[in-house]
């Protein structure tokens, strides 16, 4: 992403000016701390709820997933029972969806690779090095952390966007929504999460914002 560099001159020097003024910690101070807090894991754990629309298809379905940063990323379906045990793995920029030994593809949604299954890891390659096109607080009181992700050189409702939002204590993922040319393609809601540091502690995430 060429302009990355300059995304993160300008949110550094918008930083300096909230500091020097004494205020509120701003959403954009927070995304850049988020980053960091984020290249720093070796991994994390959770249950994610996702829906996916593929063509005139919708796929409701919960998986188990284990990101890693290094190894082997896993994301098992555990619901629906009729989808139960489809297992996507992930290492080094391959992936391989099995079931029952077998090959199986949910389809694409959007045309670069994207799948339901797969977006999961596709996130994460934004939290770590995506164009960060707008920071907000959200939730009733604030206690969410929302940041859109985009192709800096995309026009409005084109490409592909993600919207991520995290707990602003502790950075926890909340919710995502991926868009392709301005609608809506698939959403996840995360629970039971868990981040696994280098050391190999483990927590929610609670200390770590």
């Amino acid at each position: 992403m060429r302009k990355l560099p300059a995304c993160v001159l300008m949110m550094t020097l918008l930083l300096c000016a909230c500091q020097a003024g004494g205020g509120e910690v701003s959403p954009e101070e927070a995304a850049l701390d988020l980053r960091d807090t984020y290249q720093a894991l070796a991994g994390w754990n959770a249950d994610v709820d996702v829906t996916a629309e593929v063509g005139d298809k919708v796929f409701d379905f919960t998986l188990a997933a284990r990101w890693r940063r290094e190894g082997e990323t896993v994301l098992t379906i555990t619901a629906p029972e009729m989808l139960s045990g489809i297992t996507a793995r992930i290492a080094e920029g391959e992936t391989v969806l099995e079931y029952d030994g077998a090959g199986l593809s949910l389809g694409l949604l959007d045309g670069k690779g994207l799948t339901a299954v797969s977006a999961i890891p596709w996130l994460m390659e934004q939290v770590d090095q995506g164009y960060m096109a707008k920071c907000a607080w959200a939730g009733e009181g604030g206690e969410l952390l929302q940041i859109t992700f985009q192709d800096p050189e995309a026009e409005a409702n084109t490409g592909t966007e993600y919207q991520i939002t995290f707990q602003r204590e502790g950075y926890a993922l909340s919710s995502a929504e991926v868009s392709v040319d301005g609608a809506a393609v698939l959403t996840a809601r995360f629970g039971n999460f868990t981040m696994e540091l280098n050391n190999n502690e483990t927590g929610n995430g609670e200390n770590l914002g």
